[in-house]
C-alpha cells in the first residue's frame, strides 16, 4: 500500500478547484485533474474513491475554512446585532479574499451533487450560528422564523453582492456595504 502524501492531496484539491472554476463540474475529468496536479491518475484514487468523493471532500474543506472565517473574533457574549454584523462582514471579506473558493462553492451548491452531502458532515460548522439565532430569538431580537429562512434573507443577498464583485468587478464602497447590511438586518430583526 502506498503512503499518503499531504502535499499531493493538497495539489489534487487545488487542481480540482482550478479546473472546476475554469471548465465547470461536468467538463473536469479525473485525468485533467491528475495532469493539472502533476500526479498520475492512479494517485488520485489513493486519496479519493471517485470524482464525487473528491468534489464533496473539497466542498467540505471550503465550507470548513469559510466557517472559520465567519466565526473569527465571534464571542458568545457579543450583542446579537454586532455578532450578526461581524459574521456578515467576515463572510463578505472571505468571499473577496478567496474568490476561487467562492466560485467553486457556488458551482457545487447549484449542482445535483450537493444532495450527496450528508448533513452531519457540515452540521457542526453551523452550531455557533445556530446558538446565536436561538439566543437572538430568546432575547426577542430576531424574528421567530426557521434558521434557513433567516439565513436566506440575511446572507443570500450578500452572496449575490459578492458574485457581482468577483465575477463582474462591481465593488461596493463602505456606504454600500452599510446599506446592504442594514437591509439584511432589517429582514431578520424584530424592529
Amino acid at each position: 500500500m502506498r503512503l499518503k502524501d499531504e502535499t499531493k492531496r493538497e495539489a489534487i484539491l487545488k487542481a480540482t478547484m482550478v479546473l472546476i472554476n475554469t471548465y465547470g463540474l461536468a467538463h473536469t475529468s479525473m485525468a485533467k485533474i491528475a495532469k493539472e496536479a502533476r500526479v498520475s491518475p492512479a494517485t488520485i484514487y489513493i486519496y479519493f474513491d471517485n470524482k464525487d468523493h473528491l468534489l464533496v471532500s473539497l466542498y467540505i474543506e471550503v465550507k470548513r475554512e469559510m466557517n472559520r472565517a465567519i466565526l473569527d473574533s465571534l464571542d458568545e457574549d457579543i450583542e446579537i446585532h454586532e455578532a450578526f454584523r461581524l459574521m456578515w462582514e467576515n463572510l463578505y471579506a472571505y468571499y473577496l479574499a478567496y474568490p476561487d473558493h467562492f466560485v467553486f462553492a457556488e458551482q457545487f451548491c447549484n449542482a445535483p451533487i450537493v444532495d450527496s452531502i450528508q448533513k452531519d458532515a457540515v452540521e457542526d460548522f453551523f452550531t455557533p450560528f445556530r446558538q446565536l439565532i436561538d439566543r437572538g430569538q430568546k432575547e426577542g431580537v430576531l424574528k421567530n422564523a426557521p434558521m434557513d429562512l433567516l439565513v436566506a434573507f440575511a446572507f443570500h443577498p450578500l452572496t449575490q453582492l459578492a458574485k457581482q464583485h468577483v465575477k463582474e468587478g462591481i465593488a461596493m464602497d463602505d456606504d454600500d456595504l452599510e446599506s446592504a447590511f442594514s437591509c439584511a438586518w432589517d429582514a431578520v430583526a424584530i424592529l
